[in-house]
């Protein structure tokens, strides 16, 4: 693990504790395995590896109907691949729940097959109605609690896309 992203890896996962979260679910990205490693070993997160994006925006609902504050950690990608599940959980279901997403195809992401996600991924979360807030840096962690404590009071998933520089501390792509 690098050390600025085991750093932000920390501050991410502060936020998440201070917002109450018990419950993660996850999906692996080079991006973000400085901050799934720091979920699984934290012993007040529960954490549960997922095969698919929307089995853990499913996992999350489910603890939302249990009382509990989830995460489900993912790459943009696995909005795209939810977007039916989080659609039906924000207006039908009306289930809170956080999704900290990897903002691939973005200026810091260096591969051709990456760059549609970062063309579609607000625009998609717009249609859906789903709220969102991009992260750019880690000094704006604090827009994960905030954005969990939305995701209670409007009664529906709340999107954080993290860029890279957030996550792991320059624009190297990887």
């Amino acid at each position: 693990m690098s050390g600025d992203g085991q750093a932000h890896a920390e501050r991410i996962v502060g936020a998440l504790l201070r917002a109450g979260v018990e419950i993660a679910a996850s999906l692996p990205d080079s991006w973000l395995s400085p901050l799934i490693e720091r979920i699984s070993n934290e012993p007040k997160i529960r954490h549960i590896r997922v095969t698919r994006e929307d089995d853990g925006a499913g996992v999350c609902a489910g603890a939302s109907l249990g009382g509990k504050r989830a995460v489900l950690v993912c790459q943009n990608a696995g909005l795209l691949l939810s977007a039916n599940a989080l659609a039906g959980y924000a207006h039908h279901h009306q289930l809170p729940f956080l999704v900290l997403a990897v903002y691939r195809g973005s200026y810091e992401d260096r591969f051709y097959y990456q760059m549609y996600k970062g063309l579609v991924t607000e625009p998609v979360l717009d249609a859906l109605r789903i709220p969102f807030h991009v992260v750019d840096r880690i000094e704006d962690v604090a827009i994960v609690e905030e954005a969990a404590r939305e995701a209670s009071l409007a009664r529906r998933p709340v999107v954080v896309l993290l860029r890279r520089a957030a996550l792991l501390g320059d624009a190297k792509a990887s």
